[in-house]
C-alpha cells in the first residue's frame, strides 16, 4: 500500500526532534510500515526544515506556511496548517490516510472522502467536555475540531488503550474501534547514574501535567533528604509558574529545568541516569513515557489515572493518589528506603517494557490496514458489479 500520514509535527533529523507523544507515534509507526508500504508524511513546514525529504525512507512533506512548535492556541496557523495538508493530501494517489491529533482527524477524514479511500483516526484520548479545563480558553477550538472529527464515519479509529477506546465507545457507538498501544523502542544504551539520588520528570509544562505536584513533594522531602534532586525535562506555558515556585520554596540548588532536549536520546540518558521516574500527570491517553522508563530499568512514581495504570499493567512503579503531593512525596520516600521493592520493580517493568517493541506493534497496525484497505476495495468492486 501507500499510505499517507498526516501529522501536526514530525521530526526534522534522524535525530528525531521529537516534542509530543502524537508526534512520537507517527514517526514509530510510520518508521514500522514503511518496511513492506510505502509511507508518505503530511505534516507543518517548521523554520530549518526543507518542504520536502525523507528521513530513514519516509517521504515528508512540509504544509502552508512556516510555523513554530505549539502546545495549543495559534487557532489562525493551525487552520492554515490543515487547509494545506488537505490540499497537498487530495493531490497525491495513496491507498489510506491516517490522522494522528485532534488537528489532523479532520484532514485526514477529508481527504479520504475526497479520494475515497479508508480514513483511519489514531487516537490517544477523548477531551469532549474537557478541553477548557485541561487547556484553558484555547481549548475550545479543540472541542469543536473533535466533536466534529467524532461525528464523521472513519475506516477505523485505532485507540492507544482500552480506557481510550471506552471514552471513544462511550461517544462514537457506529465507529469501528480497535486498540494497539504506543510503539516504545530504543536502541541498548548505556548511562552512569548521578552521584546523588535523582527524580526525573519529561512532561509538556502545561496544568494539566501537574508538575507542581512534584515540586510541593520535592519540598516536603527536603528536610529529610536534602542530597535529593530533580532534573525536569520539557517546556511549555507552566515554566514561568513552576520556576517562581521553585524560588519561593527555596528549591533552586534541587530542581533543575533541562528545557526542551533536542535528541531523544539525551532525554532517555537523563531518565536511566536518575534513580526515579515521575509522572504526575493528571490527564494521559496512554503513559508512553511511563514505559521509557521501565525500558531504561527506572522505577517509577506516577498518579494513579487509569490510562497509566493501564500502560504499565501495574507494574514497574508506585502509583499516589492525583494532585496530592504528601502522598506523592511518601511513594518516593518508599522507594528509596526499600531496596528490595526498588529491585524488584526495575526487573518487573523491564519485562513489561519488551510488550511494546515496534515489530510487534506494527504487525498488528499492517494487519488493521492491510484488511481495511481489501474491504474498501471490495465493497467498491461489489458496487461497480451491482452498478
Amino acid at each position: 500500500m501507500k499510505i499517507c500520514f498526516v501529522t501536526e509535527y514530525f521530526p526534522k533529523t534522524e535525530s528525531l526532534e521529537v516534542k509530543g507523544g502524537a508526534e512520537a507515534t507517527a514517526f514509530n509507526e510510520a518508521l514500522q510500515l514503511s518496511k513492506n508500504h510505502e509511507l508518505i508524511v503530511l505534516t507543518s513546514l517548521a523554520d530549518g526544515m526543507s518542504s520536502e525529504y525523507e528521513i530513514k525512507g519516509i517521504k515528508v512533506k512540509g504544509c502552508g506556511r512556516k510555523r513554530s512548535y505549539v502546545q495549543s492556541g495559534s487557532f489562525k496557523n493551525r487552520l492554515s496548517f490543515m487547509y494545506a495538508a488537505y490540499q497537498e493530501g487530495i493531490r497525491m494517489k495513496v491507498d489510506l490516510v491516517v490522522g494522528y491529533n485532534f488537528i489532523t482527524h479532520p484532514v485526514a477524514w477529508k481527504i479520504g472522502k475526497k479520494l475515497n479511500i479508508p480514513s483511519v483516526a489514531r487516537y490517544h484520548d477523548v477531551w469532549i467536555g474537557e478541553w477548557v479545563k485541561n487547556v484553558g480558553i484555547a481549548g475550545i477550538t479543540g472541542e469543536i475540531l473533535e466533536r466534529y472529527t467524532l461525528s464523521r464515519k472513519f475506516g477505523l479509529i485505532v485507540a492507544v488503550s482500552l480506557f481510550t477506546r471506552k471514552k471513544l465507545e462511550s461517544r462514537s457507538k457506529s465507529q469501528k474501534i480497535a486498540v494497539v498501544p504506543n510503539i516504545v523502542e530504543f536502541p541498548p544504551f548505556k548511562a552512569e547514574k548521578y552521584p546523588v539520588p535523582t527524580i526525573s520528570c519529561v512532561s509538556r509544562l502545561v496544568e494539566y501535567k501537574r508538575v507542581e505536584d512534584l515540586i510541593y513533594a520535592l519540598n516536603i522531602l527536603n528536610a529529610d533528604y536534602p542530597s535529593l534532586r530533580c532534573n525536569i525535562v520539557g517546556t511549555g506555558p507552566q515554566e514561568s509558574h513552576l520556576r517562581k515556585l521553585v524560588e519561593k520554596l527555596d528549591l533552586q540548588k534541587k530542581v533543575k529545568f533541562c528545557g526542551f532536549v533536542k535528541n531523544h536520546t539525551d532525554v532517555l540518558r537523563i531518565i536511566k541516569s536518575s534513580h526515579i521516574f515521575c509522572l504526575p500527570s493528571k490527564v494521559e491517553g496512554f503513559g508512553l513515557v511511563i514505559v521509557e522508563a521501565m525500558g531504561c530499568g527506572v522505577p517509577f512514581v506516577a498518579s494513579n489515572i487509569e490510562p497509566v495504570m493501564e500502560a504499565s499493567a501495574q507494574k514497574g512503579g508506585l502509583f499516589f493518589n492525583v494532585q496530592d503531593p504528601q502522598d506523592l512525596a511518601d511513594k518516593i520516600k518508599f522507594l528509596l528506603e526499600n531496596e528490595d521493592t526498588y529491585n524488584h520493580l526495575k526487573e518487573e517493568g523491564q519485562k513489561q517494557y519488551e510488550k511494546y517493541k515496534g515489530e510487534r506493534v506494527g504487525k498488528k497496525l499492517e494487519y488493521l490496514y492491510t484488511r481495511l484497505y481489501e474491504e474498501h476495495n471490495k465493497n467498491r468492486d461489489d458496487l461497480k458489479i451491482e452498478l
